[in-house]
């Protein structure tokens, strides 16, 4: 079961749905809104976030999904699926895909290694995606047998700051795939279509793409910026 969905994601344009915290579209109305215009244009499989928002989609496709829950604890920087409470909501809902922060941050409560244990517990048939920033995350998933790995947190931690973009991006992913034969999820830094295509080409297993589609207030800032640039 796990290979068959695996397959669904496999080349394809992955979008991701998300709204947390502050966000404008951090509404559940808004975000089925968000996932039926991407589904009604085309995207094969999606990423999402948060327990309603998900339930909502749900309803809406039955497309392939990532799902991941946010949530901010106060003694760590890591807030993608940190804990079992997160898994459990994730696994209540049918969420087949889980993917989670696989940097070596701290945790707020379980190990990293007690939360992959802890999914194959519950569900062997899940997918588990391994989100990293750096070459030393990826082997470390690789070991731990991560279903899948994404370059999902590139920029975003303090050991991998300033190599968000999509250049670096290219460079990663050729060391990723140097370094274990999991599939590579391609995330972070996508604006135009042909860089989908040639981080495929590349040999990313599928590639994620967010902001660029589903993020209007992240289009409009970047359109300022260019206009203030000049």
């Amino acid at each position: 079961m796990k290979n068959k969905l695996l397959e669904k994601f496999k080349g394809n344009l992955i979008v991701s749905c998300q709204a947390f915290d502050d966000e404008p579209l951090n509404n559940t109305i808004a975000i089925g809104l968000v996932a039926k215009s991407v589904v009604e244009g085309g995207a094969k499989a999606l990423r999402l976030c948060q327990k309603d928002h998900i339930k909502q989609i749900m309803t809406i496709t039955d497309l392939p999904m990532m799902g991941l829950i946010k949530q901010e604890y106060d003694n760590s920087e890591v807030f993608i699926t940190p804990t079992f409470k997160e898994v459990d909501d994730l696994i209540e809902i049918g969420v087949k895909c889980i993917a989670t922060d696989a940097t070596n941050r701290k945790r707020p409560k379980q190990s990293l290694e007690e939360i992959i244990s802890y999914i194959r517990s519950k569900d062997k048939d899940i997918l588990i995606m391994a989100d990293c920033a750096t070459i030393e995350d990826i082997i470390r998933a690789d070991k731990l047998d991560f279903d899948l790995m994404g370059t999902t947190l590139r920029g975003a931690t303090k050991e991998s700051k300033g190599m968000d973009n999509i250049s670096n991006n290219y460079e990663f992913i050729r060391e990723c795939l140097s370094v274990t034969k999991k599939p590579i999820i391609a995330e972070g830094g996508i604006w135009e279509p042909y860089q989908v295509k040639e981080l495929l080409e590349l040999g990313s297993y599928a590639v994620v793409v967010g902001s660029a589609i589903t993020r209007p207030k992240d289009i409009t800032r970047k359109f300022i910026k260019y206009l203030e640039e000049k």
